[in-house]
């Protein structure tokens, strides 16, 4: 089988001259450039960035802090430390966690009963912060300690640029007197679109069933009703097809959505933040807008699937035997990409792409073929070239002779000229 793959100049959605509000609007939106996020980044699954926008720059994350509280929770269910069908009985304390003013929440009373799945239906739907908060005293006894651990897990992925001050995403002064007192001097969590994206990543390759929890819409517990604050899930106002979950955010600093959708098996992460002004309808609204807009763009760009499959091809000229079939993300254009061998003979995908720190572009093993008709055709071609060297030399030095020959009859002296 030979492939023919031919590399240009490309340039992917990694260097975008298009803002997130341009994007947007190329799909007839009408969004005014003020309504652009601080950050955003467009993944995939195994962090290849697909966009990026101000990636780096430092934001509070909000409620989307709740990401890395279901990880941690995730990570004690993994360990048998805790199960969501374990109960944890609401407290008076717990009771006026939930009774705090400017929070978003979800009314406990003293004396019910919820499972630990219940409360993070709570935290992952309503954003309720009580519920994180409740969680975190039940599980560490100390909400300072799941803290810890939170911002411990943060460092072990690589999110360098991030720092949380709760389990819940909220000012520590809004939350007073239940904020964690080992951080009770400091105020908000912060964080970057890249840090941010990390975590989605590995959380959704950790724990995809995350995501039976974040695409509920509505959910009823003690008669009262949970509505999910993601209005980009499909049958939402601002809906849109494939997407499955995660989590929005709210703060002074603006409006965040952590989204996911899956078209045609390629997951597609994005992460935004900060949209202004707070408090706006238009800039609540315009982040799924916009996070919708930059989903589709990637989804019209790119597809993921299998570039090679498992066996002999010819490439570069060679013949190889492919270990495995390679799956990867691929520019829609196959001339944008071709395949490439390293000197260890791993095959892989070539074109300009980024990806998160920690991960790297998907590859497989290949070896050399030997290929008998076309090793006889080089030692034939070899053989040729020799004959021809040798012809060559053969004649180049009969020529040298004669001429050497007929120098020697020209200058040699006659009998007369030596008696003289």
């Amino acid at each position: 089988m030979l492939i023919s793959l031919f590399c240009c100049s490309f340039f992917t959605n990694t260097t975008y001259a298009l803002t997130p509000v341009e994007i947007t609007n190329n799909s007839k939106a009408q969004l005014d450039e003020g309504l652009n996020p601080r950050g955003a980044v467009v993944t995939t699954t195994n962090g290849q960035i697909l966009y990026k926008y101000h990636k780096d720059k430092k934001v509070d994350p909000a409620s989307t802090t709740k990401l890395m509280t279901m990880l941690v929770i995730y990570d004690d269910i993994n360990h048998s430390k805790v199960s969501l069908k374990d109960k944890v009985k609401i407290s008076e304390r717990y009771q006026k966690m939930s009774q705090l003013p400017n929070l978003t929440t979800f009314p406990l009373k003293k004396g019910q009963t919820y499972t630990i799945e219940q409360l993070l239906k709570q935290a992952a739907l309503n954003s309720s912060n009580a519920a994180t908060l409740v969680l975190a005293e039940h599980i560490d006894g100390d909400i300072s300690k799941f803290t810890d651990r939170m911002n411990r897990e943060a460092q072990l992925l690589g999110m360098n640029q991030t720092h949380f001050t709760n389990p819940s995403g909220a000012n520590n002064k809004i939350i007073k007197p239940y904020e964690p007192k080992k951080y009770k001097d400091e105020t908000s969590s912060y964080t970057t679109a890249n840090d941010m994206a990390i975590l989605t990543n590995h959380l959704l390759r950790k724990y995809p069933n995350i995501l039976k929890m974040t695409q509920l819409e509505t959910d009823t517990q003690y008669n009262q009703q949970l509505h999910n604050t993601n209005l980009s899930l499909p049958h939402q106002s601002l809906g849109m097809k494939n997407v499955d979950g995660l989590k929005t955010g709210t703060s002074k600093e603006g409006y965040n959505l952590a989204l996911t959708a899956k078209k045609d098996q390629l997951r597609v992460n994005t992460n935004l933040f900060n949209i202004q002004p707070y408090p706006s309808e238009k800039a609540k609204f315009a982040r799924h807008k916009v996070a919708n807009a930059l989903t589709q763009n990637a989804f019209k760009n790119y597809t993921y699937r299998k570039v090679i499959s498992k066996g002999a091809h010819q490439i570069d000229g060679k013949t190889y035997n492919v270990k495995e079939d390679l799956y990867d993300v691929v520019p829609k254009d196959n001339s944008k990409y071709e395949l490439k061998i390293s000197e260890k003979n791993q095959l892989s995908v070539k074109y300009n792409r980024q990806f998160t720190k920690g991960e790297h572009i998907p590859s497989v093993k290949v070896e050399p073929k030997f290929n008998f008709l076309s090793v006889l055709f080089q030692i034939t071609l070899a053989i040729v070239g020799i004959i021809l060297v040798s012809v060559i030399v053969i004649i180049a030095i009969k020529v040298y002779i004669k001429k050497y020959s007929n120098c020697l009859l020209y200058t040699s002296p006659s009998p007369r000229d030596v008696e003289e």
